[in-house]
Order: C-alpha cells, then sequence, then structure tokens
C-alpha cells in the first residue's frame, strides 16, 4: 500500500524568489545591513551594481534559493545626490567602434599609482597647464616649440648636442657669476660692431695674435 503523503499533489510549485524593495540600513566592510518588511537583514551587492549603496538608498532586492539577499540597483537616493561607481575586479572598458568622450563641467580627477598613455596622436589643448615632475625623462626624434615667452629657472643645465643652431632677432644673457665657454674652435662674427668692455681685459695665445683692420687705436 503506498503512502497517503506521495499520492498528494501540490496545486502550486515552489515559487521563485521575487524583487523587493528595501532600504539601506547600515554600510560595514563585512557587509550591508537593509530594512526589508522591518526586519533587518544582512545582504551583498551584485556584481553587476556598480553604483556603491549608501545609508538611505532605497534598494532593489532579490533572495535566492539559501536565503541571500542580493542589491541588484539603487532605485532612490532620498539624501545628497553623489554617486561612486565601484569595479569589484579588473576592468577593461573596450568599444568595437565609435569613440568615447567623457564631459565633466567642474573638473576630471585621475589618481593611480601608474598611469600609462599610449596613442598614434596626442592632442592636449588648455587656457593653463601646470607641470611638476621629480625626474622627467623625454625621448623621441624631433621636438619643436613655438612660445613668446619662456623662463628657465635652473641650478644646473647640462646641454649635449651634436650640432646647435641659436637664431635670434635679439640676444641679452647676464650672468652674474663666471662665464666660461670651451671650445675646438671659437669664431664670432659681427656685420657692424664687435665691443668688448671689462675692467681687464687680457687676450693670451700660446703661438700668434693677429689684430687686422684700417685703422686701429689703442690708448
Amino acid at each position: 500500500m503506498q503512502n497517503v503523503a506521495e499520492k498528494i499533489i501540490p496545486i502550486h510549485g515552489d515559487t521563485l524568489p521575487g524583487i523587493r524593495e528595501c532600504s539601506v540600513q547600515d554600510i560595514q566592510p563585512g557587509g550591508i545591513r537593509v530594512n526589508i518588511d522591518g526586519r533587518s537583514r544582512r545582504a551583498k551587492q551584485a556584481f553587476s551594481c556598480l553604483v556603491s549603496p549608501e545609508i538611505g538608498d532605497i534598494v532593489l532586492c532579490s533572495e535566492n534559493a539559501q536565503g541571500m539577499l542580493y542589491i541588484l540597483a539603487i532605485i532612490e537616493r532620498p539624501t545628497a545626490q553623489k554617486m561612486r561607481l565601484a569595479f569589484p575586479a579588473d576592468t577593461d572598458i573596450q568599444l568595437k567602434q565609435g569613440a568615447l568622450n567623457i564631459h565633466a563641467p567642474d573638473h576630471i580627477n585621475v589618481t593611480s599609482d601608474n598611469l600609462h598613455c599610449f596613442s598614434k596622436k596626442a592632442v592636449h589643448v588648455s587656457e593653463k597647464a601646470i607641470i611638476s615632475y621629480e625626474h622627467v625623462t623625454a625621448q623621441g626624434k624631433d621636438l619643436q616649440a613655438n612660445y613668446s615667452t619662456i623662463r628657465l629657472l635652473s641650478k644646473l643645465i647640462n646641454t649635449i648636442a651634436g650640432q646647435m643652431i641659436n637664431r635670434f632677432k635679439g640676444y641679452m644673457r647676464s650672468t652674474e657669476d663666471h662665464d666660461m665657454v670651451k671650445a675646438t674652435q671659437l669664431t664670432r662674427t659681427a656685420t657692424h660692431l664687435h665691443s668688448i668692455d671689462g675692467e681687464h681685459t687680457l687676450i693670451n695665445s700660446k703661438k700668434c695674435t693677429k689684430i687686422d683692420g684700417e685703422k686701429i687705436l689703442m690708448g
């Protein structure tokens, strides 16, 4: 004889866990406490929910078969409208086509221990730029700079170049201490006037000294 319980056919099957509206009560490193139907229960943020919940948020929660609540989305934030996106793991943003644009009326901050930028062409346009580095290493094939005014303040400047060509419409150099030029050959050409003025002037040559001109005035 079969058991009577085996002959009972349920009219309704097991119902799937539904989505409920909850409010966030507390947020701790170990988990989130939500208020659901007047009861305080522990909940976890769903992997696909990127917006971090805050206390007072009205959220949508789903309960799995084991009785665990998962926050699926934030539907309302009665307090300050501030949002923080939190990615649970390494994240890649990839576009199959088109462009990615980020617009902000105030400012955009990027903070990282290591920042890498790779592109075939980089364009930076700003009305004012402030760059502060402790150590800078720049390498390339060609550098072109066009500025109305350049000011360099440094204790030491070392320039090593195979060939240097300077063209100035007007050039003025002022040295408070010593000024020394060392070269294998040194040529100075002036179209009109070449003037050397000093309290003491010394010209030393190991082999030959030549002074040539239509008029030579000494004294």
